[in-house]
């Protein structure tokens, strides 16, 4: 993969790690239950940030940083559409505080920001860790590959051995009606 196929695929995973366990933490710290849609709708639109903070090299900070979006996208959004679905979000404004000269709750209080925060620090853990440990395992991997082809016997590489070619035969072919066939001469002989 290139370079740059390794940073849209650790962009998007970051934003999808941390847009779940974000929801989770949501929930956890007395938040209403996100929909699922909700949820991958932020994951989608986050990664082309998280994607555009990762960097190319692995970094705790730039996978802090695409976190940190990410949560915050997510929590944006969840307290933004809280209102949509009254139902499954009884309760959730209890847990905002709203904007001064808006009526919509979007800071989160003690709680939900300590749920928050905590959800970060894990993503960020999992992510960076995650990251090292498969690259580590992807490279145990290759050198048993390796090790086993060093091992393995080859099969023998069969040998061309020049022949030269015999000629056919000539065939005679016989195209007369007279037979030749007859009684041996040893039997003409003795009458």
């Amino acid at each position: 993969m290139s370079p740059r196929h390794v940073r849209a695929v650790r962009g998007t995973a970051a934003a999808a790690v941390a847009t779940v366990v974000a929801a989770t933490a949501h929930t956890l710290a007395g938040g209403g239950a996100p929909a699922p849609l909700l949820v991958a709708a932020v994951a989608i639109l986050g990664s082309p940030f998280a994607t555009a903070l990762i960097g190319r090299r692995l970094s705790p900070w730039r996978v802090a940083s695409a976190v940190l979006v990410s949560q915050v996208l997510f929590h944006v959004a969840f307290a933004i559409t809280a209102g949509a679905d009254p139902g499954a979000t009884a309760g959730h404004h209890a847990h905002h505080l709203a904007l001064p000269g808006t009526s919509a709750a979007v800071l989160p209080d003690g709680p939900m920001t300590v749920g928050h925060v905590l959800a970060a620090i894990a993503t960020v853990l999992a992510l960076y860790f995650g990251e090292r440990m498969l690259r580590a395992l992807g490279r145990g991997i290759r050198s048993l590959f390796a090790r086993a082809r060093a091992i393995a016997p080859r099969p023998p590489v069969p040998r061309l051995v020049a022949t030269v070619p015999r000629p056919l035969p000539r065939l005679r072919i016989v195209l007369s009606g007279l037979s030749r066939r007859g009684p041996p001469s040893l039997v003409f002989a003795a009458r």
